[in-house]
């Protein structure tokens, strides 16, 4: 039996998921198998791993969308049929250097009380950027940021970083681990479910890593807003849920009223605009989080982006309009968020 399962989740990226799998045959550490979760895609991305990779991956199918957390989840459920020490996730879109996994095993190894280790990430556009290299959950402004974000690779960087969470996309988790925290949270569908598994690993008392001698690099762009608001939701959404189910209690009006006020701040200058695809979509998500529906979205959830080049986000000459607005959406919307998030922490 090989010591590490490795699984890449891939919707329709037949290209990219293509070179994401020779980057991994080509590791120079040999001791794993390699599966590939192929999420329902309705491009080419299965005729293309079938033909070029039968032999070397194993390949699984969901008839359906799971989303990033569903889709790993799949594979993570296959792997833990066997007897691997090490799970790894891959995004399709992650190229790895060909020590990447190997140095994953080898911190693992010598730190035992790190429960997951990730690649230092940096973005594949440019590949001497740093893209993430741990990240850090602020429970003051209610936000993670992705540790040395934008900085240049110069040497200087420490050998590695404990984190409170780590990206996804070349992460290695031992099953010891799984046993105890579970599987990736797949009520998120997309986005804050690697964060929250990264969060419940340290609360389980292990270590989150991220490994400078691992490497990887990663696209950017699946956040943006080209077609329609797809990933406003789901990040506006998960994002709330997670404060609200990890906030301390001493915190949660100062939470409440940062949540509200940002979503006032997208509802304002959406109706200002006469651009209402992100205010309805942020307003949703919003909704669903306090009344705890997750999952995927459901209908009229997510919208097509209105076509209009002239916003205007300034508050010159408007400034008591829009702050009696704030205080008033605050002031109403605050029982309702407080009386939910009581119900959901019992």
């Amino acid at each position: 039996m090989k010591r590490v399962g490795i699984t890449i989740c891939n919707y329709n990226k037949s290209g990219m998921v293509c070179k994401c799998i020779e980057a991994i045959l080509e590791q120079k550490y040999r001791d794993y198998d390699l599966f590939v979760v192929d999420n329902a895609s309705t491009d080419d991305s299965v005729s293309v791993i079938r033909d070029n990779f039968s032999d070397k991956v194993v390949l699984l199918r969901n008839y359906e969308n799971l989303g990033g957390s569903g889709g790993f989840n799949t594979g993570l459920r296959e792997m833990m049929k066997n007897d691997y020490e090490y799970l790894m996730c891959v995004d399709n879109d992650a190229m790895l250097d060909e020590d990447a996994v190997g140095k994953l095993v080898d911190f693992l190894d010598s730190h035992i009380e790190c429960g997951m280790a990730a690649s230092k990430i940096y973005h594949l556009e440019y590949p001497n950027i740093v893209q993430n290299y741990g990240q850090t959950i602020d429970f003051d402004y209610y936000c993670t940021e992705a540790n040395y974000f934008g900085e240049k690779e110069d040497g200087t960087m420490p050998e590695f970083v404990y984190a409170d969470a780590l990206p996804a996309c070349s992460l290695m988790v031992r099953r010891s681990v799984i046993d105890v925290i579970g599987l990736l949270p797949e009520e998120n569908f997309l986005y804050w479910d690697d964060t929250e598994w990264g969060y419940k690993c340290n609360q389980a008392g292990y270590k989150v890593a991220s490994v400078g001698a691992s490497k990887a690099a990663h696209a950017m762009g699946a956040r943006r807003e080209d077609a329609n608001t797809f990933p406003t939701y789901y990040a506006w959404r998960n994002w709330i849920r997670f404060f609200m189910k990890y906030t301390p209690e001493e915190k949660w009006l100062e939470m409440a009223a940062t949540f509200l006020s940002s979503i006032y701040e997208v509802e304002f200058w959406g109706n200002y605009n006469e651009v209402f695809s992100k205010a309805n979509t942020v307003m949703a998500a919003y909704d669903d989080a306090i009344h705890g529906i997750m999952g995927k979205a459901r209908a009229g959830r997510i919208f097509d982006m209105d076509q209009d080049d002239s916003f205007v986000e300034s508050a010159e000459g408007i400034e008591d309009e829009y702050e009696r607005g704030r205080e008033l959406f605050v002031y109403m919307q605050l029982p309702l968020f407080i009386r939910q998030l009581k119900a959901l922490r019992g």
